[in-house]
């Protein structure tokens, strides 16, 4: 019997948090902790996965499946090959993972890749890197109807660093630079995603909608910031907030992008590119908590020369950036009760029939 193993990496938004779903531009790097998917394949037409760090189990037959949750990724992924699939498919499969849930580091986005790339292998399908994270995009958020983008698939399949355009045709590029001194804090809370998502992206659209009733040259794309804000102090809607806040990070993504092309090595800017944006977040899309706050402040004092919050926000970790720190500002996110740990720059999905 042929066994499968698959892997895909989480990952950090270095920049860009909230505009890969309004089509801007994101830059990721893919971190190592990841899900690991081994597959022994099987004539049996039944498919079981032991979901070992949730202590679950699930078995179905060789047929397609109902979707009953935003939350039914396997289903949702082994729909889109179920047809692909020999009548008599079967397989026993393990799913284990070193990624924390609910923290802003890409979970489900890399649940999602990993199942994606698993059925698409056995099914013969051979997708490249470009088209799979596009499937496991299709697989957690179009057939589960939720409201992200799709930077977290593609950071999952690519690894390392990318700059990548969230708009058709999803252009990116693999940026080369090696980053280090990476922690993850962890204000051990978890985050709400799809809610906090679903109603941010409703108000980001009411912003555009007052904008563009007052300006018909209004877009996301190259609007000046500075116009938006200069409507804000006339009108202190909760959309102009939100859509300062979006064209305030597309400006400090494309400020990193240049950076980390032509000086990857200048870790002072950096860094203060990493507080902007964290400013932005906290200031405009008040997704901060007091208490994730409270951790930064300490990390900074410990000698984090940059901070910033991870995924959607009110919960789940930050990223600190602490070149020749990382013990110091470990030991005082955990003396203040929350977690850290430190990541490594990682590669991106990888497949071995064994």
């Amino acid at each position: 019997m042929k066994e499968l193993h698959v892997s895909t990496p989480g990952r950090i938004c270095l920049f860009g948090e909230d505009v890969d779903y309004m089509g801007l531009e994101v830059i990721t790097l893919a971190i190592d902790k990841r899900i690991e998917l081994t597959g022994t394949i099987t004539e049996k037409n039944i498919i079981h996965f032991k979901l070992a760090d949730l202590d679950k189990e699930i078995e179905f037959a060789n047929r397609k499946q109902p979707i009953k949750s935003k939350t039914d990724y396997i289903f949702s992924a082994f729909n889109m090959y179920q047809e692909r699939l020999p009548k008599s498919f079967g397989a026993e499969i393990e799913v284990k993972s070193s990624l924390s849930m609910g923290k802003g580091l890409s979970s489900s986005s890399a649940f999602c890749a990993v199942l994606v790339a698993f059925f698409d292998k056995v099914a013969g399908v051979n997708s490249s890197d470009k088209e799979l994270a596009n499937r496991a995009y299709f697989a957690e958020v179009i057939n589960l109807n939720q409201a992200g983008g799709m930077m977290d698939h593609y950071a999952s399949v690519l690894g390392n660093v990318i700059y990548l355009e969230c708009r058709d045709p999803y252009n990116f590029e693999r940026l080369n630079v090696k980053l280090d001194g990476l922690i993850i804090g962890d204000t051990l809370k978890q985050k709400e995603t799809i809610q906090t998502l679903m109603v941010r992206k409703k108000e980001i659209n009411e912003g555009i909608k007052w904008m563009k009733e007052k300006d018909l040259s209004f877009n996301l794309l190259d609007y000046p910031t500075r116009m938006v804000e200069e409507e804000f102090q006339e009108n202190e809607s909760i959309g102009l907030r939100r859509l300062i806040g979006i064209l305030g990070i597309r400006d400090v993504v494309r400020s990193g992008y240049d950076l980390l092309k032509n000086d990857g090595g200048n870790k002072d800017r950096f860094a203060d590119l990493l507080n902007q944006h964290h400013h932005i977040q906290q200031e405009y899309l008040e997704n901060v908590t007091p208490r994730m706050q409270e951790l930064i402040l300490h990390a900074r004092d410990a000698g984090a020369l940059g901070c910033k919050l991870m995924g959607s926000g009110n919960g789940g970790s930050f990223l600190a950036y602490a070149p020749n720190s990382e013990k110091e500002v470990i030991e005082i996110i955990t003396k203040h009760g929350g977690g850290a740990y430190m990541v490594q720059q990682d590669c991106g999905l990888e497949s071995l029939y064994k």
